[in-house]
């Protein structure tokens, strides 16, 4: 019996990546701003899905489960970036965070196909370039509860044995391995990011290292920066890189 297909989506849009150049420098609270809009389902040429309205059902409705990670039980949370330019196009396609190369394939040929049916946003009055994010669960059983809690579990699991690896047995591969398997199934994981950048950056990936912590300060994370966690890690080469990030500087 083939397996029930689960797909949740989740759009995130974010204004930090309009185009410098687009229109002059203003005060942030004179700039008027509207995101991107999907509203080209009017040429949505499947007569059978006219029903389709909106990014997340268009998305739905076309994306197939590959085989191979069907066959292959493979599951987790996709996250990918795109910007819609100024003239309703999609590029810059980005995988944030992938389940396999199968399912990110198969992501970004659906949002390929939606070239031609967004309206772009504005920044006063002028249309520009703007980046949005793309979350989407997939699962081979279950519902959106019972996803959300077995997925919370799988990496629960990879954390709780990840930070044994790193703070016990001092092994920050095998760490970091776990933690970006924890990821796979909820990349917005405050804990997990966190982690994953001391791993990297105990192994020499200052650079991977950042990019986690930077993404813990885009996601609007709110770390303790006085919690026990902390006083822990102090000694770690990566503490101040860690804590200036954050801190913004």
């Amino acid at each position: 019996m083939k397996k029930v297909v689960f797909i949740m989506l989740a759009l995130f849009i974010s204004m930090l990546s309009l185009s410098q150049n687009d229109t002059p420098s203003v005060p942030i609270d004179e700039v008027e701003i509207s995101p991107p809009a999907f509203t080209g389902i009017e040429n949505y040429i499947d007569i059978a899905r006219a029903e389709v309205n909106n990014l997340q059902e268009y998305i739905s409705a076309n994306i197939k489960y590959p085989e191979e990670a069907n066959l292959n039980g493979r599951e987790g949370t996709e996250v990918i970036k795109f910007n819609v330019n100024a003239r309703g196009q999609v590029t810059d396609i980005d995988i944030v965070n992938g389940v396999c190369p199968e399912i990110d394939d198969e992501l970004v040929r659906v949002l390929e196909s939606t070239n031609g049916m967004w309206k772009p946003g504005i920044k006063d009055g002028i249309p520009v370039s703007m980046e949005q994010e793309v979350s989407i669960v997939f699962s081979l059983s279950g519902n959106a509860e019972q996803t959300h809690e077995k997925f919370v579990t799988i990496a629960t699991t990879c954390f709780s044995k990840g930070a044994e690896c790193f703070f016990e047995k001092g092994k920050a591969k095998r760490a970091e391995q776990l933690f970006t398997r924890g990821m796979t199934y909820m990349p917005h994981d405050q804990s997990l990011l966190l982690m994953r950048g001391l791993c990297r950056y105990e192994r020499g990936n200052h650079e991977g290292a950042r990019e986690d912590w930077t993404r813990l300060v885009e996601l609007g994370s709110t770390v303790d920066m006085n919690s026990d966690f902390f006083v822990q890690i102090e000694g770690l080469e990566g503490y101040e890189a860690l804590t200036a990030i954050l801190e913004g500087k």
